[in-house]
């Protein structure tokens, strides 16, 4: 219902009023009332309320002022005035400065009362269909700048607009086109989704700009999945305050979005004296940008004074940005002939010569991938494992990947050139790749051309155990790393790796490893969060 302010001097007739009628009955609360004007506008400060009654001639403060001034605390309120014979002029005032109906004193009836309130009514909903139309179109104008910003950054970014256009496209959007400097930055966001909500950061965005002071502002728009380029604008031409206000505004930016539970990389590029030379500024970025390989997210690279030249890196001989080949070559040689323990040995070199380096991530993820698939062409079930190489989104991630699939690699390498025999080795790869399917002798009697009895026989020579001790080492292996690596449910667990009888998975693993899976998972989180782990005891991994 809706609720109603009735103001009038003489408290006999606010009585009357009040008393008239069931005001329930119509749509209204019982009344709120004030004999002055003064009373009523702190009550409208307090409760908001939907129609004023109001009399026209009161003491101190007129009816007519008492609308001027609620209409500043509360202009969607609904204004009608009481009236006497020879207040008509006083109506007309009334109704210039908002009042839509007028009540006659006089006629202040039960009935009369009953339809001037139904008129009221229907004056409300009026109002907020107004209301209501008018923030619906105030925001679509809204959108529709917001978008057309959008599409102007996304030029920017790409490089489509000519001089003319980006200036005159720059007026129109209230974007500053003369004086001051432009730094672009590039924010590029862990969690690609968290990027979708972009108008709800970009108001904390601005905020960030106003904290940072110096009249800074912030524009811009997402140009990629899981990318914002910002241009920042700061009217100072002072190259000490730019540079003492962009370093204030990253550091803000950055708790802005630590708050938020975003990791994001941000680099920023070089001063800009003018709009036109953003997408310059940008070119120079890119090259900056695979910085965060190496640097992981919540970091923040920056060329702002543009004293970095493009391609120019320290000459300390460690050929910066280039990809270590002679290093790589090696881990794959030792890889192919030598232990375990000196493949550990040149995996380390590698890795030590990356970090020094730091070759392109796209450089360094398709040479490692690319030689792996051909080292592992014969042992497909590593395509996974290669494919999350590839999508690592940090230095430290790869090689988190890559130190496992070479430690694996390694051995089985060296598992297999124990095995003299053809037709057994080929047996053994098929049990690597096929561990989680159902694998029978006869399957690999006959790949073997052999009997049952005699491959049995050849296989146990060559291997040292039979094929079901080896099938069960693999898939008990596996079993184990994904326990280590995932939050799967055992009997998920049982299923990947191979085991469709969950009761023998879980007595095998018992027997094989000494512990239960549950005991097994809590025992590799503990000795992770101590800086080792039991993948390296699992058995038999290629």
């Amino acid at each position: 219902m809706h609720k109603v302010l009735i103001v009038d001097d003489d408290w006999l007739i606010l009585e009357d009023i009040c008393n008239l009628i069931h005001w329930e009955n119509c749509g209204f609360q019982a009344p709120l009332t004030a004999q002055s004007a003064g009373q009523a506008l702190k009550i409208l400060e307090e409760i908001p309320v939907e129609l004023v009654i109001t009399d026209i001639s009161m003491p101190e403060i007129s009816g007519v002022e008492l609308i001027l001034q609620a209409k500043q605390i509360c202009p969607d309120i609904v204004f009608a005035v009481l009236s006497n014979y020879d207040d008509f002029l006083y109506v007309k005032e009334a109704m210039k400065a908002g009042a839509v109906e007028y009540l006659l004193k006089y006629e202040i009836e039960r009935e009369n009362l009953k339809k001037f309130l139904m008129q009221m009514e229907k004056e409300i909903q009026a109002k907020k269909r107004s209301i209501q139309e008018q923030e619906q179109l105030f925001q679509m104008q809204k959108d529709a700048r917001y978008d057309l910003g959008c599409l102007f950054w996304q030029q920017v970014y790409q490089d489509q607009l000519d001089y003319r256009r980006m200036y005159d496209q720059a007026l129109r959007l209230e974007i500053p086109v003369n004086g001051g400097a432009w730094i672009p930055v590039l924010v590029e966001f862990e969690d690609r989704e968290k990027l979708k909500d972009a108008e709800g950061l970009w108001k904390k965005l601005e905020n960030a700009a106003l904290r940072a002071g110096g009249e800074c502002r912030i524009y811009g728009a997402p140009v990629k999945e899981g990318l914002l380029f910002l241009a920042v604008f700061i009217p100072e031409v002072s190259f000490l305050i730019i540079i003492t206000l962009m370093t204030k505004l990253l550091n803000i930016l950055q708790e802005v979005f630590t708050y938020m539970d975003m990791s994001v990389f941000m680099c920023a590029g070089r001063i800009c004296m003018q709009l036109k030379e953003l997408p310059e500024g940008l070119r120079g970025m890119h090259e900056y940008c695979h910085l965060r390989f190496y640097r992981g997210y919540r970091t923040i690279t920056d060329n702002i004074s543009g004293l970095v030249e493009k391609g120019a890196f320290p000459e300390d001989g460690c050929k910066k940005g280039e990809f270590p080949f002679a290093e790589w070559e090696e881990l794959i040689s030792v890889m192919a002939t030598e232990s375990p323990e000196k493949v550990e040995k040149s995996y380390e070199e590698f890795r030590q010569a990356v970090v020094r380096q730091e070759p392109p991530e796209q450089i360094l993820k398709r040479e490692t991938a690319g030689k792996l698939r051909d080292f592992r062409e014969s042992m497909e079930n590593q395509e996974k494992r290669l494919s999350e190489l590839e999508n690592a989104s940090t230095c430290s991630a790869f090689f988190e990947q890559l130190k496992e699939i070479v430690s694996e690699c390694g051995k089985a390498v060296s598992f297999l050139q124990k095995i003299s025999r053809r037709e057994i080795r080929e047996t053994v790869v098929y049990l690597f790749q096929h561990y989680e399917e159902t694998v029978t002798l006869n399957q690999l009697a006959e790949m073997a051309c052999m009997s049952r009895a005699y491959f049995c026989k050849i296989f146990k020579d060559e291997v040292g155990m039979n094929y079901t001790d080896l099938l069960n080492q693999i898939r008990i292996g596996h079993a184990m790393q994904l326990l280590q690596k995932s939050s799967l449910h055992t009997r998920e667990v049982a299923l990947l790796s191979g085991f469709t009888d969950y009761r023998y998975f879980c007595r095998l693993f018992k027997m094989m490893t000494g512990k239960t899976c549950g005991e097994y998972r809590k025992s590799s989180l503990m000795e992770k969060e101590e800086g080792r782990g039991e993948g390296d005891n699992a058995a038999y991994q290629p």
